[in-house]
């Protein structure tokens, strides 16, 4: 009461006019600073339309357990990607690395294909996989010089086809369920698996906000020869932002993998396209520099619970990808730092 009676008379001292810092504004300012306020009017926007659209359905309580259960693994993928973005950099590997990951998940684990059971192992097994294809990637574009559109592309073929060729095709049924257990557990009725995501999310937040490593992460993909001449090791940087974005790769696949009770290496495919809209729409600039994984993970949820809508709505499969194709362009539009570019190509 004290302090708000200090500000009273402040404010009539300061003219008669008072001024109350209410808790909205004060959560506005921070939302601003953030770098989020865009980002999270646009789910409004999304929840409201559907909402009416679908009567209320959109809100149940078991949808909204859905939306977040479905968006927890997209969330950590392009989380993943997001690292690489910010950088200024791209990585088109995530279908290869999960497929090769998933393979690994259904041949290591108890199946019904061999007597194989590494049990808890397992994690480190696929973060591992993920983490050396990462690492791979970041060797090929700081030491080979190899632009990372290019090599993460060829990197996501050649994992795909040594996924293909370790499985030999065929789908691999999964017998352990201790994984199955995080993916569609829920605490007080929140998917574990969307805490997990949200823990990984505030963890990579931390870093790029308090740590040096993030100050040097986002001053490179501000202005790389800037960032060399302050005395920066881009390489050291680049490699190990690639190897953690294979680290979030290779944990979403085996939360995929599980959840599917199978393997195969088409579990990879088209999972690139919803993690690439999902960076942009969180207002990850693809020139670089600006964003976070906060804003992954909104645009993430964002693409989730519109793509859930449409389906609510019955709206026509072709028509939700036509839909999504508008996302993105308008989400590039709307992020992208045109200072940067000094001519379109």
């Amino acid at each position: 009461m004290t302090g708000l009676r200090e500000k009273v008379e402040g404010g009539k001292r300061a003219g008669g006019r008072i001024r109350i810092m209410l808790p909205l504004g004060t959560a506005g300012a921070w939302l601003r600073r953030a770098g989020v306020s865009g980002q999270i009017l646009s789910l409004i926007i999304v929840i409201a339309i559907f909402a009416i659209g679908t009567r209320g359905r959109f809100l149940s309580p078991a949808n909204l357990q859905v939306i977040l259960s479905l968006a927890a693994i997209p969330t950590i993928i392009a989380v993943g990607v997001h690292q690489v973005v910010v950088l200024g950099g791209i990585d088109l590997s995530v279908e290869g690395v999960v497929a090769l990951c998933v393979v690994f998940v259904g041949l290591l684990l108890r199946n019904k294909f061999n007597a194989n059971d590494v049990g808890l192992w397992i994690l480190p097994i696929t973060l591992g996989l993920g983490g050396v294809a990462g690492f791979v990637s970041g060797i090929c574009n700081t030491k080979l010089r190899i632009p990372s559109f290019i090599g993460t592309l060829g990197m996501s073929w050649i994992l795909w086809g040594l996924a293909v060729f370790v499985s030999r095709g065929q789908t691999v049924a999964l017998l352990d369920t201790r994984f199955q257990e995080l993916v569609t557990g829920t605490v007080f009725g929140i998917p574990l698996i969307a805490l997990i995501a949200l823990a990984l999310v505030v963890f990579l937040q931390i870093i790029q906000d308090r740590t040096r490593f993030g100050r040097y992460l986002y001053a490179i993909g501000g202005d790389e020869v800037l960032a060399r001449q302050a005395g920066v090791n881009v390489t050291r940087i680049k490699i190990v932002v690639f190897t953690l974005a294979g680290f979030f790769y290779g944990l979403a696949a085996l939360f995929l993998s599980t959840r599917l009770g199978s393997s195969q290496a088409i579990t990879g495919n088209n999972l690139l396209f919803p993690a690439v809209t999902a960076v942009a729409v969180g207002g990850v600039a693809l020139t670089g520099g600006i964003g976070g994984a906060k804003n992954a993970a909104l645009g993430a949820l964002i693409v989730t619970a519109l793509n859930d809508g449409l389906i609510l709505l019955n709206v026509n499969p072709y028509a939700q990808e036509a839909v999504n194709g508008v996302v993105l362009v308008a989400a590039v539009a709307l992020t992208i730092d045109r200072r940067k570019l000094g001519f379109i190509k």
